[in-house]
């Protein structure tokens, strides 16, 4: 996402409509809605400024269109949150209308400090120069701190780089918050001292407000350096907030997102995980990967990555998260498709075979070997 010559925000929005006239009905619509709410001759003089102009619009397909808006900064102010209510605020109600490009004037990135630590932070944290990163999945909801501790110590023993909570483990009576991270994360420094490793446990923080932040000392205090965020659960600023402290590496997950993924109405997959997440804070994003049990396509896929690791006026680039179902066998395969600052979300493929510590070393040793390997589309950012 290149800045623009100009300082306004510039939006491309997909369409669908019947006929141009229409389109132009719905754009002007979504102009106004986005920003002063009211109707178009009730616009005082002082208020015209900020509502958006129309520069383009074009056929897409066979019912859709596609058009370019821009939006003065003034509209935004400093707040993350009121830009994500530009964007896609009132016209997340409606149907038929998709954010499918965004375009920030340096000003206004420079507003936010986005992700704390980025691609060269995480890989410093995790002591890893240059191959894709591993991270794995500590689960199912029910087993005690104890038993996802064992996992953790598997995880990290076999070489993983980041061992995650999965993001249903919140502060349930099985395993209680405060057990499972000290459990966890005990375990996690033990198999670091025995392997010589530098593996990061990653606790999901699932409560809000104030509590949050309670929890986050907390994981500070007993050693963690990473923590597991949902941003639509938490809430953006949240992130923004967490990240901003510069304590802990924030990994973001895409949990409660699905229904702004449409094709015909939401955002598109590039800016939301991309773009947006980036903005918050997140150092790595987690998505669904293409060929997974979710719906986004290679194309999606390679977009995201795009995004997360093109330049972005000062902020770092982030890590991103192939995840959703990724078979240990085709990693090789989206280290080719993805290059080498990636990082992949494996877990069901190695929870199914006997030997987690052994399983997670042979996928380590796969990535080394592949990463070393002819043939990969390399998009390494420094």
């Amino acid at each position: 996402m290149a800045q623009p010559r100009t300082g306004r925000i510039r939006t491309t929005y997909e369409l669908v409509a019947g006929s141009r006239r229409m389109a132009l009905v719905k754009a002007r619509e979504l102009t106004v809605e986005q920003t002063v709410e009211v109707p178009a001759a009730c616009v005082p003089p002082a208020s015209r400024r900020m509502v958006g102009r129309i520069e383009a619009l074009a056929r897409h397909g066979a019912r859709g269109w596609r058009v370019r808006c821009s939006y003065d900064p003034a509209v935004v102010g400093d707040a993350l949150l009121q830009l994500l209510n530009l964007l896609f605020g009132n016209a997340s109600l409606g149907r038929g209308a998709r954010l499918a490009d965004l375009t920030l004037p340096g000003p206004l990135l420079a507003r936010y400090s986005g992700p704390a630590f980025g691609v060269a932070g995480l890989r410093k944290l995790c002591g890893v120069p240059q191959r894709p990163l591993l991270c794995a999945p500590a689960k199912p909801i029910g087993l005690s701190g104890a038993a996802l501790a064992r996992i953790c110590y598997a995880f990290a023993a076999g070489g993983a780089d980041i061992v995650k909570d999965d993001h249903g483990l919140a502060d349930q009576a099985t395993a209680p918050f405060k057990d499972r991270v000290a459990r966890c994360q005990d375990a996690v420094c033990e198999a670091n001292a025995r392997t010589g490793g530098h593996a990061v446990y990653a606790p999901n923080l699932a409560r809000g407000g104030a509590q949050l932040f309670d929890d986050l000392d907390y994981a500070l205090a007993r050693g963690c350096r990473g923590v597991l965020l949902s941003p639509l659960l938490i809430g953006p600023d949240t992130v923004r907030a967490v990240a901003a402290r510069g304590d802990v590496a924030v990994l973001a997950h895409p949990t409660f997102t699905g229904s702004l993924l449409e094709r015909r109405h939401g955002i598109a997959p590039a800016v939301l995980y991309g773009t947006l997440f980036r903005l918050m804070g997140s150092d790595a994003v987690i998505y669904p990967n293409a060929e997974s049990r979710f719906p986004l396509t290679l194309a999606d896929c390679l977009a995201i990555n795009h995004r997360l690791r093109a330049p972005l006026g000062r902020l770092k680039p982030a890590l991103p998260v192939a995840g959703g179902g990724v078979d240990a066998a085709r990693v090789p395969y989206w280290i080719r498709r993805y290059g080498r600052d990636t990082m992949f979300l494996v877990g069901s493929s190695l929870y199914t075979q006997r030997d987690l510590r052994a399983a997670t070393a042979r996928l380590v040793d796969s990535i080394r070997r592949s990463s070393d390997g002819a043939g990969i589309e390399d998009h390494h950012v420094s």
